[in-house]
């Protein structure tokens, strides 16, 4: 099975169980999407999904 029929199984699953968050529920699955297909690249590519705000990254302050 390649990463994407992969990832929309798990993505399915999910949803299907209906207890799940709408859109942070698939994060991991997202990212070990991204993850997958990172080994293959030059240079190798890892995915992180929340990263530590250095400026730029995710702020939950409107104001930061």
């Amino acid at each position: 099975m390649n990463p994407l029929e992969a990832y929309l199984g798990e993505i399915r699953d999910i949803r299907s169980m209906g207890a799940a968050v709408a859109e942070e529920s698939g994060y991991p699955i997202l990212r070990d999407l991204f993850n997958e297909i990172g080994k293959g690249l030059k240079p190798k590519v890892r995915c992180v999904i929340n990263i530590a705000n250095a400026g730029t990254g995710l702020s939950h302050d409107p104001d930061p």
